[in-house]
C-alpha cells in the first residue's frame, strides 16, 4: 500500500454473453448493471455523521486480484490550511491518493467500511463479519471524500480483461438515512490484451458515454435538492496530473422549454445543482424551480470538445434529498465518447 500527494495545483452477465457482446463488433458502454473489469465508485464519503460501506463481488469462478486507489478531493484553503467549501483560486483539491490490493476466491462477496477499512486478521483467515476470507488490509479513511476506483489484475499486477467483478455502495448518515448505488462498471475486450495505461477506446475498454441524462426535481420545489457527482475518465495515478473536463448542461422543464449552464470538473466535482451556475444565489440558478416554472426537469449532461480537440468523458451518479431521506441513483448514459484528440486513459501507478 502506498500513499501519493497529489500537486494541489494542478446482476452479472453469463461469460459467454459478455463475450458474444465484443466479438459482434459491438462498442460496449459503461454499465451499472453487467460485471466489468474496471470499478468505479463515483462517491465516497467518510466523517464524523456518514460513512460508505464498499461491497465488491467476483462473479467468476477464478480466483482474481483487485487493485484499489482511493482518491481524496476534499477541499482546503492553501494559506489558512483549513477546510472549504467550494473550489476557488485559494480553495484546491488535497489530492491524495492510495492504493491497496486484494484477492478474491471464486464467487466471493466482501465489504468494508471506508472510515475503518479492514487489517488482515494474522490467526484466522475468515472474517466474523460476515465479509468472507481476507482478501487483504484496507486501510481506514475516516475523513474522506472522493473516489474509489477498483481494476482486475494479474498476481503480477498487470491490468486483465476478465470483466468478474460487480459493486455497490451504501451511504449511511448518523439520521439513520441510507442510500445505496451501483458501481459503474468499464468493461474490457477478452480478445484484446490490456496494457497500462487502460485505454477507455471502446476496443481495449469500453469508452465513456457521449451523454449522460439526470431525470430531477427543481431545486427548491417543496424543499427538494439534488447533489450530483462526476468524476473524468481520463486520470494520471502514475503522475499525478489532475484532469479538467468542460462539461455543457442542457436543463428541459416540463414545457421543454430549454436552458443552459456549464462548469469545469477538475478530478472531482460534487456539488448541488444550483451551485452549478448560481452558488451565492440558488433561487437565480437554471435548476431552480423558480426559473424553470416547473416541478422537474431533466438535463442532459455533454462533454464540451475544446478547438485542439480535447476533451474526456465523464462519469457519475446524483443523490436527491428530501427532508431527512435522500435516494442514489446512477445517470443514464446515451453513446460513446472518444475525443477526436484521442481516447481517455487510465494510468495506473506502479507497485511500491
Amino acid at each position: 500500500m502506498r500513499t501519493v500527494k497529489w500537486n494541489v495545483l494542478l446482476s452479472g452477465l453469463c461469460a459467454w454473453a459478455v463475450l458474444g457482446a465484443w466479438a459482434s463488433g459491438v462498442r460496449a458502454d459503461v454499465t451499472s448493471e453487467k460485471t466489468a473489469s474496471i470499478l468505479v465508485f463515483p462517491k465516497v464519503v467518510a466523517n464524523s455523521g456518514t460513512d460508505t460501506v464498499i461491497m465488491l463481488v467476483n462473479a467468476s469462478n477464478s480466483l482474481i486480484q483487485v487493485h484499489c486507489n482511493y482518491v481524496d478531493a476534499r477541499l482546503f484553503d492553501v494559506v489558512t490550511g483549513e477546510r472549504c467549501e467550494r473550489p476557488s483560486p485559494t480553495c484546491v483539491p488535497l489530492w491524495q491518493e492510495t492504493d491497496f490490493d486484494l484477492w478474491l476466491t471464486r464467487q466471493q462477496p466482501t465489504h468494508w467500511s471506508v472510515a475503518r477499512g479492514r487489517r488482515v486478521d494474522p490467526t484466522d483467515g475468515f472474517n466474523d463479519d460476515g465479509s468472507g476470507f481476507d482478501p487483504g488490509h484496507i486501510p481506514p479513511k475516516p475523513d474522506f471524500e472522493g473516489e474509489l476506483k477498483c481494476v482486475e489484475v494479474s498476481a503480477s499486477g498487470e491490468p486483465v480483461s476478465g470483466n468478474r467483478l460487480r459493486g455497490q455502495a451504501l451511504i449511511a448518515r448518523s439520521n439513520g438515512d441510507l442510500a445505496r448505488y451501483n458501481a459503474i462498471g468499464i468493461q474490457g475486450n477478452p480478445d484484446v490484451s490490456p496494457t497500462n495505461p487502460l485505454v477507455l477506446d471502446g476496443e481495449m475498454f469500453a469508452a465513456c458515454p457521449e451523454k449522460l441524462w439526470l431525470n430531477h426535481a427543481a431545486e427548491g420545489f417543496n424543499g427538494a435538492r439534488t447533489e450530483l457527482t462526476l468524476v473524468p475518465c481520463r486520470q494520471d495515478l502514475e503522475n499525478q496530473v489532475p484532469t479538467s473536463v468542460t462539461v455543457q448542461f442542457l436543463v428541459y422543464n416540463e414545457f421543454e422549454e430549454r436552458f443552459s449552464a456549464s462548469t469545469t470538473v477538475t478530478c472531482y466535482l460534487n456539488t448541488a445543482l444550483s451551485a452549478i451556475d448560481a452558488a451565492s444565489n440558488p433561487s437565480t440558478s437554471v435548476f431552480h424551480t423558480n426559473v424553470l416554472g416547473t416541478s422537474v426537469a431533466m438535463t442532459e449532461i455533454t462533454p464540451v470538445v475544446q478547438r485542439d480537440g480535447s476533451s474526456g468523458g465523464v462519469i457519475g451518479v446524483a443523490q436527491a434529498f428530501g427532508g431527512s431521506r435522500s435516494g442514489l441513483y446512477s445517470l443514464h448514459t446515451t453513446g460513446s465518447f472518444v475525443p477526436p484528440a484521442g481516447p481517455d486513459t487510465i494510468f495506473l501507478a506502479p507497485r511500491e
